[in-house]
């Protein structure tokens, strides 16, 4: 699946040990995310490092900047603006205001729980690895109502 990214699916996903999910994927980071994905020390920073020299993986940047907001941080509105440019309909991104101006865009705004249940559906995941990702996702930072927490994991069963 082609996909542009944002930041925080990669860095919940490296969090968690599991950017391996996203290896099958050809993936478009823009140059801002890229930035921002290696400007801080972490403690996943190294295997941020090492996903983002993979093939599958192409930074570039947004030739033009149609789509702006104060809401939005630089690497949302990067990946958003990107996404058009590129005709690509599905991108990775988690924060609820930028998934919001992505559907204006007419995209398919997608996120780390994508990532995971996609991954559990393709048997990638066995279910006890779903569940315990999912439960592991509030304690790495990862912001999630809890009842809609409990609703997926209901489906899981």
């Amino acid at each position: 699946m082609k996909l542009v990214s944002n930041s925080s699916p990669m860095i919940f996903l490296a969090k968690l040990n599991f950017l391996e999910l996203l290896s099958k994927d050809q993936i478009l980071i823009p140059a801002g995310v890229h930035e921002e994905l290696l400007a801080k020390e972490s403690a996943e920073k190294d295997k941020l490092v090492r996903f983002l020299k993979k093939k599958n993986i192409t930074i570039l940047k947004p030739k033009h900047f149609k789509i702006t907001s104060n809401a939005l941080e630089k690497g949302e509105t990067e990946a958003i603006n990107l996404a058009v440019e590129q005709k690509i309909p599905d991108i990775l991104i988690d924060d609820r205001r930028a998934r919001s101006f992505a559907k204006i865009q007419n995209l398919q705004p997608h996120g780390t729980l994508w990532i995971i249940l996609r991954a559990y559906k393709n048997h990638e995941l066995t279910k006890t690895q779903t569940r315990d990702l999912i439960y592991d996702l509030p304690s790495i930072g990862f912001r999630i109502d809890q009842e809609f927490l409990f609703q997926i994991l209901k489906k899981l069963d």
